[in-house]
């Protein structure tokens, strides 16, 4: 591997799950089902490089906070929503990099709806871009006999479908409930959308900024933006990860 590139002075990997950084270790991942596996060390045998190893959303929401939309607030909030659901929290401008920490997807949004996690109520169930596109097949009665995306559930809720616009409606309710929670207790400048689901933009901001709008009393409702650097920023969080192995 280092071979290819023999310019490489340190090496960087990102994944979900929960993850020890210091360690270099996926202790558990419940969509891919890896256990206490030592990306690290493996990192660092194969390559011979100084290593960084870190959560994906984590340190995408860093770079993010660092590079993109969240650059200049102190206190920001990146909200992943794709496959599964996760944040990362940068608070006073630095991350918190806990290994349990962010795990916004399993909050309790009174979905009744089953989890990968083995809960029901998570907004895993209902919020993703599957378990939407999930919900609604359900409403429509088609039975889920395809698979699909958030993306399919938001064309046809623009073009009038009712069981798709319920579908979104009750997905995106869910979405600024949990933000709502998160504002409750850290109260960020600023909540930046990425993941897939993250590119129905205006079409996921307005209902989120509604409900905010509804659910908020006294509390400050944070600018809610999508991504700037879209699929990109995990790449440039390892980066970042990797520049620090170098400079440690």
């Amino acid at each position: 591997m280092h071979e290819e590139f023999p310019e490489a002075e340190a090496i960087a990997l990102v994944v979900p799950g929960v993850v020890d950084s210091k360690k270099g270790i996926a202790e558990y991942s419940e969509n891919i089902l890896w256990k206490n596996v030592p990306f690290g060390p493996e990192l660092h045998r194969v390559t011979g490089l100084p290593w960084g190893f870190g959560h994906d959303v984590r340190f995408a929401g860093l770079a993010e906070a660092t590079y993109g939309a969240g650059k200049g607030y102190s206190d920001s909030f990146f909200l992943a929503i794709g496959t599964g659901i996760a944040g990362a929290m940068v608070v006073n401008g630095d991350l918190i990099d806990n290994p349990y920490g962010g795990e916004i997807g399993h909050l309790d949004v009174h979905s009744g709806h089953m989890c990968a996690c083995g809960v029901i109520g998570c907004l895993e169930s209902i919020s993703t871009s599957p378990s939407v596109y999930k919900l609604y097949a359900e409403l429509s009665g088609s039975g889920g006999t395809r698979a699909g995306g958030s993306h399919e559930v938001v064309e046809a809720a623009k073009a009038g479908d009712l069981h798709a616009q319920e579908a979104w409606r009750i997905a995106t309710t869910a979405i600024g409930e949990a933000i709502a929670a998160y504002i409750s207790i850290l109260a960020p400048d600023l909540v930046v959308l990425g993941g897939g689901v993250a590119n129905a933009g205006e079409d996921l901001i307005k209902p989120i900024e509604a409900h905010l709008d509804s659910r908020l009393t006294f509390q400050k409702r944070p600018k809610i933006v999508i991504t700037t650097l879209g699929d990109t920023a995990g790449m440039i969080g390892a980066g970042i990860l990797a520049s620090r192995a170098l400079n440690t």
